[in-house]
């Protein structure tokens, strides 16, 4: 890489998923579906790093509404394949990471992650958020040619990778911009929005954090219409109460 290029260049976010905080504990995930998919994902990197499975599936694309809990699901999975292997690292990845303001040097910085993946003492989990953002759709319109480069040289350290060290997570909240050559690449999962039961149990297990009566949060969100579809939408209501709450705190 250029003297230039380098110059540019911002450090990565590596962090141990022993250094993950507990909020992302994988046991803190409510709701039926969560669950399913949490283990999905746990346990295809765990075999896959366990029995050293270098062709296996390259990773998963997590797609649907805002709020759903994708980034936090994938944080959640690091952390806990952190506590099965030793030095277990999740790499986040954003637009800002791979922008580069010479022609080029976004390829570069491409190729550079995933070396810098594939290059550390253990395994690690590649989280690539709002992932539309960052490779568009080579059929979308009025798409720059220097897109298309780095969706290529993208999906070609995918088909690289070696699953047996590294696994990968993609996010979405607008599945249809994303290339469908990365839906070929990445097993696609629908984060559905919220049921009625699980927002009131997310909202029940928050409640219980933070001190606050849950009835009166419980009443709010049944005379939402619609109801909550997203853990945000739910955290609003929690949090307003919880407000509230501190409001009529009396200190001694």
């Amino acid at each position: 890489m250029s003297r230039r290029a380098k110059s540019f260049a911002k450090p990565l976010k590596v962090v141990n998923a022993t250094e993950i905080p507990e909020d992302y504990d994988i046991s803190r995930f409510v709701g039926e579906e969560y669950k399913r998919v949490s283990n999905l994902v746990f346990k295809t990197f765990y075999y896959q790093f366990r029995e050293g499975i270098r062709r296996g599936i390259r990773g998963f694309l997590f797609y649907g509404e805002p709020g759903t809990g994708k980034t936090s699901l994938a944080y959640a999975v690091a952390r806990e394949l952190g506590r099965k292997f030793r030095d277990v690292y999740l790499i986040a990845v954003d637009a800002s990471d791979i922008a580069r303001p010479l022609y080029g040097e976004s390829e570069m910085r491409i190729v550079e992650i995933f070396e810098e993946a594939r290059g550390l003492m253990g395994y690690a989990v590649m989280l690539f958020d709002d992932v539309e953002s960052i490779f568009m759709s080579r059929g979308r319109r009025g798409i720059e040619s220097w897109h298309i480069a780095q969706d290529n040289v993208f999906f070609h350290m995918l088909d690289e990778l070696d699953t047996s060290k590294v696994g990968v997570i993609a996010t979405t909240n607008w599945f249809k911009l994303v290339d469908k050559a990365l839906v070929d690449r990445l097993y696609p999962i629908e984060f559905k929005p919220l049921d009625l039961d699980t927002a009131l149990a997310i909202a029940e297990k928050r409640c219980r954090e933070l001190g606050v009566r849950f009835e009166k949060v419980k009443e709010e969100i049944l005379s939402i219409n619609p109801p909550p579809k997203s853990a945000r939408q739910v955290e609003r209501v929690v949090l307003k109460h919880y407000i509230q709450m501190l409001e009529r705190l009396e200190v001694a």
